[in-house]
């Protein structure tokens, strides 16, 4: 690939399969002094690569300690930033500290004062619902009696209903009867009154 790149034949090109001894040496020889140009433009590009690479490396180094001097100043200025932040943390966690212990003495007495109130409400309530519970009692005695009375007059009012359509119907069966009997009587004199001469068949036209 390398010959390629750089123009000159690979082995074997160009040569016919049929060729003479002496163009074979020839071809060979054209060949070999290739190879050898070749070989010596690669060694001057790997030393020109190597020259360049060593100082990339002393670039780097260079470089490197620079950045590692830099990089110490930042630790050392960090530790100091933090020992600083370390003794503001613990002042501030003392005061802390100092402040929650106020506060949880004060809800102590707090929550002391509301169990008292709280208690004065439970006996305030108990007694409520006591009042409460006898003032039902009465209320409820009072409306089984009121109900056991709607009771009773709702059965009575329901005895003289049935009562009164029994009498209803009685007075209808009575009067239905009675009705028909007057009709009765009635056709009877109609029919009775009707002309003799008159055919069977035009009675009640």
């Amino acid at each position: 690939m390398e010959n390629r790149e750089s123009g000159l034949p690979a082995l074997g090109e160009g040569v016919h399969v049929l060729q003479s001894p002496s163009d074979e040496l020839h071809a060979a020889q054209t060949e070999l002094r290739h190879l050898r140009n070749t070989i010596q433009a690669l060694r001057d590009e790997l030393e020109r690569t190597q020259f360049e690479r060593e100082k990339l490396i002393q670039d780097a180094v260079a470089r490197s300690s620079d950045e590692v001097v830099q990089l110490k100043r930042t630790i050392q200025a960090l530790r100091d930033e933090l020992e600083a932040m370390r003794f503001d943390k613990e002042q501030s966690v003392q005061k802390a500290v100092a402040v929650a212990s106020d506060e949880i003495t004060q809800l102590k007495l707090t929550a002391q004062a509301l169990r008292d109130e709280l208690e004065a409400m439970r006996f305030a309530k108990e007694e409520s619902v006591q009042k409460a519970v006898a003032t039902a009692g009465d209320e409820i005695a009072q409306l089984k009696a009121a109900i056991s009375a709607l009771r009773d007059e709702l059965e009575q009012h329901r005895f003289n209903f049935e009562e009164e359509k029994q009498q209803l119907e009685r007075t209808a069966r009575d009067e239905n009867m009675q009705l028909r009997a007057t009709i009765q009587v009635l056709r009877d004199r109609l029919e009775a009154e009707q002309p003799r001469d008159v055919a069977p068949g035009h009675r009640g036209s």
